[in-house]
């Protein structure tokens, strides 16, 4: 053991054992110190220091302490570190703390001993900033030092500081090339850790490894690939394993099977329409000629065909001799085929893309994909011209009359006894009753038990018969390339006629690889075998002479289907069968075609979005401008209801409290015939208040209340038809926006239960209405105390009754009433008065609905407008987030395009 290491155990004390194996150690120690004391020249630090050790392992560290702040030779900074390891197994760590800061040494050792100290005792004085420094320092002093850089990988661990973990990983792995460390850092990308660092943080440690250890660097690089998917760093990752794999040799023979596919799903990652061009000009060709570089020559088939579509649609971007690379192994090497999964995984992220910028691929599109998908049926388009028999053709395949003269084509299949029509439109699918009830535009789906289509795993396209003078608009056309083959129906009187040349021609040159055969209908028509034979032979002759590979079959819809169908069978399947590869690729061709389409429907889809969205603002701003001087203009019809009704009851009330006003005062003066020469004066003015009140009762229920009801009723009439004609006017105007809006979206009606109400009111006031009794002759008017004190003093001297008999007459005669009069109409009239107040809050109700659905309308109109303006600003301001996605769609498809082109001629290759 060196002495150093001595020094760190505290055994340095055991040199002065060497010979002694009998003595205690302490024993020993005396004797050395009292000899080392008797020479002339002492130095009794040494014994000192060793002294101090023991008594530290007896745990005597008073004792220890003493003697070690007595050595004071080279061993005192040894020393001091001692003292403070004493405190801290004392537990007076301020005071070990404090020492352990004031040794100055130049030993490095000691150095890095004390820094652990420190760190420890930090630890546990949760100074957790001091420990991360001691540790670090104690890192720089010497990371070889033993057990150093593992205490700090602990501690960061426990502390789950991956940042530091991290650094130390890959600064250990950097240094020393361990495995160990490069395994650790493995563990921290798989936990998560190095999500934080930007990815070119690990470029130059990676590299390292690559000189090192070619497995565990494509290890360690595919598991950084796989942490930072679907992180905000990707694509700077995606750089940073650029560089990587530059530096690889090109003419490596190295095998990176893992490196090699995270090249292709971080290739069709890229191009899923998240990204914009700009984003990855700088990083796809970097990516592709790496993905070349790591792929085997015999299996690159996707990668050669990714860099071949990437310069077709972004010219200049990739090397010269990553493309020369690329071709020579894409049409000189033989590979695998291309895979039908690519092309389905391809349509259905087109489909999610145009889900996410709210476009819709059409429905018939993806029925049509997913027919053509299934490799195990074969799909035939069948058609010909007019009256060729097209249609006996099919349903004698059938064994029923189903078809007609339909003009959408129509997918007939067997699956078991399944029996039914399905209507396939841009939107749906919806079942069919009867096949003559399709829609034009839509596609038939007729599933039909059929032995012959079910052994034969034939679906028939039915197409519309051709005319020769709309050749290229017939549906036909559209399914030709799409299909396994093309089977034309000819008529046995008229076969192959001038017409069905023009319309064959045309047909090889829109679909020259889908192979052409016919079937010779209505050979019944044949008075016998030998003319039937010469209608073959000749048919033949003449088609062949255009067509030489075309076959011919001869059929009759007439005679029994069963006995054909074997020859039948086994003419389709000589000419249209193809080895089960070719199957796979001629389908992924046709699959490709329709997503062709399908793109091409989505670049015009997006102008006619924008077109879609300036009318929408354009149709709504007028919409909006109609319903602002609607609105207006009926506000104002409100009000005009509103006064028009209210002056009209208005009218009404007035006029009976003007004649009330007026009667009342003059029957209450004609009461004074009611005063006689023999009246009793005493209480005279009583019998006549009585008699005045009953008269004023009687005229107004007798005679103005009947005038009132009826006056009233004409009321309501003639509020009830104005309210109809306002209703009448909002619901010719309901239909006049709804003719705009080409749907019932508004309905404007009123709340007719205001006339209920007001009916119910007015009844109810009419029918409890009363006269409320007045004092009209027993007031404190002076005449009237006059007439009624002369009354009670001289009404019983008869010589004085002449003389009240005429001044009551006279009194009563001349009286005006007009207040008795007022008082009377006031209270009869006051329900009347009140119910003229709410005239106006009641017709506001009638017309609430209406209003609130106006005002609905606008606030939809103006979210509309608005929506479709932020839209169109966003197309207009950044209309490569549009644009981008497809053209890097339009690669992939290109792509896939170019495998298919490969694999076709590398069948006539020699294999390599």
């Amino acid at each position: 053991m060196t002495q150093e290491n001595k020094f760190i155990s505290k055994t340095y004390f055991e040199t002065f054992m060497l010979d002694v194996e009998t003595k205690h150690p302490v024993q020993v120690l005396g004797e050395a110190f009292l000899a080392e004391q008797n020479n002339e020249v002492s130095d009794l630090s040494f014994i000192r220091y060793a002294q101090g050790e023991v008594y530290f392992h007896s745990k005597d560290y008073e004792s220890a302490i003493y003697k070690w702040e007595n050595v004071h030779n080279e061993l005192e900074p040894w020393a001091k570190k001692n003292i403070a390891d004493a405190y801290y197994d004392l537990g007076m760590l301020v005071e070990a703390e404090d020492i352990y800061a004031k040794i100055n040494t130049d030993n490095k050792t000691l150095k890095i001993e004390v820094a652990l100290q420190l760190f420890t005792l930090y630890i546990q004085r949760e100074k957790l900033e001091n420990a991360y420094k001691n540790i670090k320092k104690a890192i720089a002093i010497d990371p070889d030092y033993p057990h150093v850089t593992q205490t700090a990988r602990t501690f960061y661990e426990e502390q789950e500081d991956s940042q530091h973990a991290v650094e130390l990983a890959v600064n250990e792995a950097m240094r020393t090339g361990s495995e160990a460390w490069y395994d650790c850092l493995k563990n921290y990308i798989e936990v998560g850790y190095t999500r934080e660092f930007t990815p070119d943080y690990f470029q130059e440690v990676l590299l390292k490894l690559l000189e090192i250890n070619q497995r565990k660097f494509e290890e360690i690089t595919a598991a950084l690939w796989n942490s930072y998917e679907n992180h905000p760093m990707y694509l700077e990752w995606v750089k940073t394993a650029n560089h990587l794999f530059m530096a690889l040799d090109r003419d490596s023979e190295a095998s990176w099977t893992k490196v090699e596919e995270l090249h292709q799903h971080t290739y069709l990652s890229l191009i899923e329409g998240e990204y914009l061009i700009k984003e990855l000009q700088g990083i796809v060709p970097d990516l592709l000629g790496n993905w070349l570089k790591v792929s085997n020559r015999s299996k690159s088939l996707f990668a050669s065909a990714a860099v071949m579509s990437w310069n077709e649609v972004f010219p200049t971007a990739l090397p010269a001799h990553v493309l020369a690379d690329a071709e020579n192994r894409i049409f000189h090497y033989e590979h695998d085929s291309i895979q039908l999964s690519y092309t389905v995984e391809l349509f259905k992220t087109l489909i999610n893309w145009a889900k996410d910028n709210h476009l819709e691929v059409a429905h018939q599109k993806k029925w049509l994909f997913s027919h053509l998908s299934n490799l195990n049926r074969k799909n035939l388009v069948v058609t010909g011209t007019v009256q060729n028999g097209k249609t006996s053709f099919i349903n004698s395949i059938i064994g029923e009359k189903l078809l007609g003269d339909e003009t959408v084509p129509v997918f007939v299949s067997s699956n078991g006894d399944i029996a039914e029509m399905n209507e396939i439109s841009t939107t749906g699918t919806s079942a069919l009753g009867d096949i003559s009830e399709h829609k034009a535009g839509s596609i038939i789906d007729l599933k039909w038990p059929s032995q012959f289509l079910e052994d034969e795993e034939y679906s028939l396209i039915s197409t519309p018969e051709f005319s020769v003078d709309a050749i290229e608009n017939n549906e036909t056309m559209k399914y030709i390339p799409l299909s396994d083959g093309l089977l034309y129906i000819l008529d046995a009187q008229t076969p192959f006629t001038e017409d069905e040349l023009k319309v064959l021609v045309k047909i090889k040159e829109r679909a020259p690889e889908v192979p052409v055969h016919f079937v010779i209908n209505k050979m019944d028509t044949a008075f016998h075998e030998a003319e039937a034979a010469q209608i073959v032979e000749e048919a033949k002759h003449r088609i062949n002479e255009f067509f030489p590979d075309a076959r011919v079959f001869p059929y009759s819809s007439l005679r029994s289907a069963s006995k054909q169908h074997q020859g039948l069978a086994t003419f389709m399947e000589a000419n249209f069968k193809l080895r089960a590869k070719a199957v796979e690729e001629r389908r992924a061709t046709k699959l490709l075609q329709l997503i062709r389409s399908t793109l091409t429907e989505l670049l015009d889809s997006r102008i006619a979005m924008e077109d879609n969205l300036t009318n929408t603002v354009e149709f709504n701003e007028d919409i909006l401008s109609r319903l602002s001087g609607f609105i207006n203009h009926l506000h104002d019809a409100e009000s005009e209801k509103i006064r028009s009704i209210t002056e009209n009851y208005r009218a009404v009330t007035i006029e009976m409290k003007r004649e009330a006003a007026k009667t009342i005062p003059r029957l209450l003066r004609e009461c004074s015939s009611y005063v006689k020469e023999d009246s009793n004066f005493k209480t005279l003015h009583l019998e006549l208040n009585e008699r005045m009140n009953e008269t004023i009762r009687t005229y107004m229920h007798s005679d103005l209340l009947p005038r009132l009801r009826q006056e009233l009723q004409l009321w309501l009439d003639t509020s009830n038809r104005e309210l109809i004609d306002s209703q009448e006017f909002l619901q010719e105007m309901s239909g006049t926006f709804n003719n705009l809006y080409k749907e019932e979206k508004m309905h404007l009606n009123c709340d007719f239960k205001v006339m209920e109400d007001w009916r119910r009111d007015i009844n109810r006031i009419l029918s409890r209405v009363e006269v409320e009794k007045e004092n009209i002759l027993n007031r404190p008017s002076t005449t009237q105390y006059l007439l009624k004190g002369a009354g009670r003093l001289f009404g019983s001297l008869q010589q004085s009754n002449q003389l009240l008999f005429t001044q009551y007459k006279k009194y009563i005669e001349n009286e005006r009433f007009t207040d008795v009069a007022q008082s009377v109409v006031d209270k009869f009239f006051l329900e009347f008065d009140l119910f003229e107040k709410a005239l106006k809050a009641d017709i506001n109700m009638f017309y609430e609905a209406p209003f609130t659905e106006l005002n609905k309308t606008v606030e939809d109109t103006e979210h509309a407008i608005h929506n479709a303006n932020k839209k169109l600003e966003q197309m207009k301001a950044s209309p490569e987030r549009y644009y981008d996605p497809l053209k890097l769609f339009e690669a992939r498809l290109l792509q896939y395009e170019f495998m298919v082109k490969a694999c076709e001629e590398n069948e006539m290759l020699p294999t390599h």
